[in-house]
């Protein structure tokens, strides 16, 4: 449900818009209608801000996920297993990474090293 955006900013717009309909209300002592007026301005500039935020974000999140969609397509091509979580990047033997082998190349490369 989460997963479209226009769905977030609505939840965002709709529990703002109550939460800040009370605040006008108990801390500024207002009658309902000027604090549901009151919490509805505030709470469209706190949509609008959480709007601006998610549509800057979203060339990072969308470059993310094809490049795991990538590294998942190349994973499975080559007979590799891909994880539950579709994560290829995390280590799988308790984090310790060897680093580079001989000659700079990982311990995994099937070239030997030359000497």
């Amino acid at each position: 449900m989460f997963r479209h955006r226009r769905v977030r900013i609505l939840t965002v717009l709709l529990s703002g818009w109550v939460a800040l309909t009370v605040v006008e209300r108990v801390a500024e002592d207002a009658p309902w209608p000027s604090a549901a007026l009151g919490g509805l301005l505030w709470a469209s500039l706190v949509a609008a801000v959480w709007w601006f935020a998610e549509w800057t974000q979203s060339p990072l999140r969308t470059a993310r996920e094809a490049a795991e969609a990538r590294r998942r397509e190349a994973a499975v091509a080559y007979g590799e297993t891909v994880p539950a979580d579709g994560d290829t990047d995390k280590d799988t033997d308790g984090g310790t990474d060897p680093g580079p082998g001989p000659a700079g190349r990982s311990h995994d490369s099937p070239a030997p090293a030359r000497r």
